[in-house]
C-alpha cells in the first residue's frame, strides 16, 4: 500500500490580523501622547539612538531599500522608511520586515524611544540575544521579531515589565531555553507566538493568569509535560496551537469549559493519553479541532455531534475503538474528517451521505466492514478519499464527485467490476484500487482521464486484453498492472504515456515481443517490471535508450538470445542514486487553503531470494534481474561499469564463459544471483571488493578453483550458495584446496568430460536394470522360469 501524506501551507490570516491590529493600537498609542511638540534634544536623541544601531549593522544592511533612506540630513519622521510617528512627533513605529538587515540588537538604545509603540524587525537576518533594555518600553504594544536568527533565550522579566503589550511574537528563532513563568504577568497581552523558538521547557502553569489571551502558538518545540488545568484561566481563548512537542497527559477538561470562545485547538503531534473529554460538547464555537498521532483511548465522544460549527475534525493516528456514530451525519459544516490509523470497527453510516460539504474523508487502516452507503454519492464536493486497508465488500458505490482529486480504496475486498464512476471524475490524479477482488475488463474510459497522473490496480483480478483508446494525451506517470490475468501483446496504450517513469506488468499473461518503441516513446522511464509474463524474443536494443531506467525486470519470461551490448547507454545505472524517495505532490484546495496530497511511489522487487515492496526508499533501487528465461553467451563485461548497481540477477539461464575479471567494480552491490547457468572458470579474487554484499548465490555451474575470501565474502559462509560446481574448493565448501589451486582452475573441456563420463554410467546402470526387469515383465518364459529358481531355492534353504 502506498502511503499517503498531506500537508498544508499556514493561513494568511492571522499576519493580515496581525497587521490591522498593529496598525490600530500603534495609532491609539500615537494620538494618546500630549500634542505640544517636542523639543529639539529629544527628537535628535531619537535619530540619534537609530542610526548609531544603523551604524553598527553590517554595510551589506546599508543598501537595502529602508536603511538606505535614513539620513541625519533629512527628518525621521517624514522621509525615513520604516519610521512613523505619533502627533506629538516622537517616534512611534518602526517596522522593518523583510528588509534585509543583519547584525544585532545591541546596539540599539530603546531608552532613547520612550513613545514607540510598535516594533517590527521580522524576517531579518539578526542574531544575538534579545536586549533586556526592551523593559524601557513603557509604551510598546506590539513586538515582533519574528523569522530571524536570534539566540539567548526570552527574556521573561523585562518583557513582563511592559505593562500596554498586547502582540509578541517572536516565533521562527532559535532563543531556546524554557517558558518563562514570569510572561504569566502580562495581563493586557492578547496574542502570543513562540513557535520554533527551540524551546525545552514545560508548561508554567503560571501562564493561566493572562486573561486577555486569545492566541496562543507554542508549537513546533520541544516542550514536555501536561497541560496544566490553570490554562482554564484563558477565558477569552480562541486558538490555540500546541502541535508538534512532546506533550503527555490527559487534555483537561476544564479548558472546554471555561474557553466559550474556542475556534481552533491544534495538540496534533504529542503524546496526550486517556479519553477524548466529553465537556468538548461545550465549545459550542470550535471549528478546528486536530488530536493527530497521540495515544488517545476510547470511543469518539458522542458530544462531538454537537459541535454546529465544526469545519476539521482530525482524530486520526490514535487507539480509538468503537463505531462511527450515525450522529457524525450532524456536522453537516464538516469539510474535513480524518478519522484513520484507529481501531474503529463497524459498518460506515449512512448518515455518512449528510456530510455534502465533505472535502476531505480519510478512513485508511481500521477494521470498517461491510458494503459503502449508497449515500456516499451524496459527497459531490469530495476532493481527497481514502477509505484503503480496512474490510470493505461489495461493489464500489457511485462517487459523483467532479472534484475528486485522490481516491484510495485499496487493501480491500471490493468485488465485481472496475467503477464505471470514475471515468467521469476529471480532476481525477490519484487512483489506487490496488489488493481487491475486482474482476473483468478493464474499460478504455479510464485513459480519457487525462489529469491522472498514478493509476494502481494491481492484485485484483482483472483480465482481458488492456484496451486502447483514441486519447493520445495522457499524464500518466506511475502506471500499476501487475499480478491480475490481463492477456495479449504488450499494451499499445503505453505508448503514448510520454511522462511514464513506473510501468509494472509482472504478473499477468502478456505475450509477445517487447515492441521498438518502447526507447523513443517512453523517455522518463525509470522502473520497467515485466517479470513473470510470456513475453518472448531477444530483449530489444531499444531498451537500452532508456537512460534513465534504473531498476529492469524481465524475469521468468521466455526471453532467448544474448544480453544486449551498449549497457552504458543506461546512464542512472551507472552512478549512484541519491533521491531518497519518489513522491508525487498533488495539490488542491481545502477549507480555502492550498494542500497536498504527497504519494508515495513502490514497486515488489525479487530482493535476496525474497520479495520485498520497496515503498519507502524506492529511488534508491537500482538493479536488472533477467533470470528464469532461456538467455544464453557470456555475461558481458561492460556490466561491471554499472557501478550504480544494487541488485543483479542472471539466474535460471543458459549463461556461459566465464565470470567477468572487473566484477568487483560494483562496489554498492549488495544481491548477485549467478545459479542455475553453465558458467565456467574460477571465481574472480575481485568478489572481495564487493563490501556491500550481502547476498550471493554461484550454485550450479561448473566453477572451479578455490573460493575468493576478505571482506563481505567472509560472512557468506553457507555452502550452499556454491553447491553443485563439482571444482570449487576452500572456504565455505568441505573440500580442502590443493597447492596451486586457485592458480590453476581445472580445465573447462576436462571437466565437462568428467561429468559426461559420470552421467553416463548412471545412464548405463539405469538401462541395464530396465533390459533386465523389462525382461521379465514383457517374456512369460523367462519370468515363469526366473520364479520357479526363487521358489526351489526357497525350498531348499528352508531345509
Amino acid at each position: 500500500m502506498a502511503s499517503a501524506t498531506r500537508t498544508r501551507t499556514n493561513t494568511a490570516a492571522a499576519a493580515l490580523l496581525y497587521a490591522l491590529t498593529f496598525r490600530l493600537l500603534t495609532r491609539a498609542s500615537s494620538t494618546a501622547v500630549t500634542v505640544s511638540p517636542p523639543p529639539a534634544a529629544a527628537a535628535a536623541a531619537e535619530a540619534h539612538a537609530l542610526l548609531r544601531w544603523k551604524s553598527t549593522l553590517p554595510r551589506s544592511s546599508f543598501t537595502s531599500a529602508p536603511l538606505s533612506s535614513w539620513s541625519p540630513a533629512t527628518p525621521a519622521c517624514t522621509t525615513w522608511a520604516g519610521v512613523a510617528c505619533g502627533e506629538d512627533g516622537r517616534v512611534a513605529e518602526v517596522a522593518l520586515p523583510g528588509a534585509g538587515i543583519a547584525g544585532t540588537l545591541a546596539a540599539l538604545d530603546l531608552a532613547a524611544l520612550p513613545a514607540l509603540a510598535g516594533l517590527n524587525l521580522s524576517g531579518n537576518r539578526l542574531a544575538g540575544a534579545i536586549p533586556a533594555s526592551v523593559s524601557g518600553l513603557a509604551s510598546l504594544v506590539s513586538l515582533d521579531l519574528s523569522g530571524n536568527a536570534l539566540t539567548g533565550g526570552i527574556p521573561g522579566a523585562a518583557l513582563a515589565a511592559l505593562p500596554a503589550l498586547r502582540v509578541l511574537v517572536l516565533r521562527n528563532n532559535s532563543l531556546g531555553g524554557a517558558i518563562p513563568a514570569s510572561l504569566g504577568g502580562l495581563r493586557t497581552l492578547e496574542r502570543l507566538d513562540l513557535q520554533a523558538t527551540g524551546l525545552v521547557s514545560t508548561l508554567p502553569p503560571e501562564m493561566g493568569g493572562m486573561a486577555s489571551l486569545s492566541f496562543l502558538d507554542l508549537s513546533r518545540n520541544n516542550l514536555s509535560g501536561g497541560l496544566p488545568p490553570s490554562f482554564a484561566g484563558m477565558s477569552k481563548m480562541k486558538e490555540l496551537y500546541l502541535a508538534r512537542n512532546r506533550l503527555s497527559g490527559t487534555i483537561p477538561p476544564e479548558i472546554f469549559k471555561s474557553w466559550p470562545d474556542l475556534t481552533l485547538l491544534y495538540l496534533h503531534y504529542n503524546s496526550f493519553t486517556g479519553t477524548i473529554p466529553a465537556e468538548i460538547g461545550e465549545a459550542k464555537k470550535l471549528r478546528r479541532l486536530s488530536l493527530w498521532s497521540n495515544n488517545l483511548t476510547g470511543v469518539i465522544p458522542k458530544e462531538t455531534s454537537g459541535l454546529p460549527s465544526l469545519l476539521m475534525l482530525h482524530l486520526g493516528k490514535n487507539c480509538l475503538t468503537g463505531p462511527i456514530a450515525p450522529s457524525l451525519g450532524n456536522l453537516t459544516q464538516l469539510v474535513i474528517l480524518v478519522l484513520s490509523f484507529n481501531n474503529l470497527t463497524g459498518m460506515v453510516p449512512a448518515e455518512i451521505g449528510s456530510l455534502t460539504a465533505l472535502q476531505e474523508l480519510d478512513l485508511i487502516s481500521n477494521q470498517l466492514e461491510g458494503e459503502l452507503p449508497p449515500t456516499v454519492s451524496l459527497l459531490k464536493v469530495l476532493s481527497y478519499l481514502s477509505l484503503a486497508s480496512n474490510n470493505f465488500v461489495g461493489t464500489v458505490p457511485n462517487f459523483a464527485s467532479q472534484k475528486l482529486v485522490c481516491a484510495e480504496l485499496n487493501g480491500n475486498k471490493f468485488s465485481g467490476g472496475f467503477p464505471l464512476s470514475f471515468c467521469q471524475s476529471t480532476s481525477l490524479e490519484i487512483l489506487d484500487l490496488s489488493s481487491n477482488q475486482l474482476s473483468g475488463q478493464l474499460p478504455s474510459c479510464i485513459w480519457d482521464l487525462q489529469d491522472l497522473r498514478f493509476m494502481d490496480l494491481s492484485n485484483n483480478a482483472l483480465s482481458g486484453d488492456v484496451l486502447a483508446s483514441a486519447n493520445s494525451n495522457l499524464s500518466l506517470e506511475s502506471l500499476h498492472l501487475a499480478n491480475n490475468r490481463f492477456t495479449g501483446g504488450f499494451p499499445s496504450i503505453i505508448q503514448y504515456l510520454k511522462m511514464l517513469s513506473v510501468l509494472d506488468l509482472g504478473g499477468n499473461n502478456f505475450s509477445g515481443a517487447i515492441p521498438s518503441w518502447i526507447g523513443s516513446r517512453l523517455p522518463l522511464l525509470r522502473f520497467l517490471l515485466l517479470q513473470s509474463n510470456m513475453f518472448n524474443g531477444s530483449i530489444p536494443l531499444q531498451l537500452l535508450q532508456l537512460s534513465h531506467l534504473q531498476l529492469l525486470d524481465l524475469a521468468s519470461n521466455n526471453f532467448e538470445g544474448h544480453i544486449p551490448c551498449g549497457l552504458t547507454n543506461l546512464t542512472s545505472m551507472i552512478r549512484p542514486q541519491t533521491e531518497f524517495n519518489m513522491m508525487l505532490a498533488v495539490p488542491y484546495q481545502l477549507l480555502y487553503l492550498e494542500a497536498d496530497v504527497n504519494y508515495a511511489d513502490r514497486v515488489d522487487v525479487n530482493w535476496k531470494m525474497q520479495t520485498y515492496e520497496f515503498q519507502g526508499a524506492i529511488a534508491l533501487m537500482t538493479g536488472i534481474d533477467l533470470s528464469g528465461n532461456s538467455i544464453n553467451g557470456e555475461i558481458p563485461t561492460e556490466l561491471t561499469n554499472l557501478q550504480g548497481l544494487r541488485l543483479l540477477n542472471l539466474s535460471r539461464n543458459h549463461l556461459s564463459g566465464t565470470i567477468p575479471a572487473n566484477i568487483g567494480d560494483l562496489k554498492l552491490l549488495e544481491s548477485l544471483d549467478l545459479s542455475w547457468n553453465e558458467l565456467s572458470g574460477h571465481i574472480p579474487s575481485g568478489f572481495s571488493a564487493l563490501v556491500s554484499l550481502s547476498s550471493l548465490n554461484l550454485s550450479n555451474n561448473m566453477l572451479s578453483g578455490e573460493i575468493p575470501t576478505g571482506n563481505q565474502l567472509d560472512t557468506l559462509a553457507d555452502p550452499s550458495i556454491y553447491s553443485n560446481n563439482f571444482g570449487l574448493c576452500g572456504f565455505a565448501m568441505s573440500i580442502p584446496c590443493s597447492t596451486g589451486s586457485s592458480i590453476q582452475p581445472l580445465d573447462p573441456n576436462k571437466e565437462f568430460e568428467g561429468v559426461y563420463v559420470y552421467y553416463s554410467i548412471i545412464a548405463g546402470v539405469v538401462f541395464g536394470m530396465w533390459l533386465w526387469f523389462g525382461s521379465l515383465v514383457f517374456f512369460a518364459p523367462w519370468r515363469i522360469s526366473f520364479f520357479y529358481y526363487v521358489d526351489f531355492t526357497q525350498r531348499k534353504l528352508m531345509r
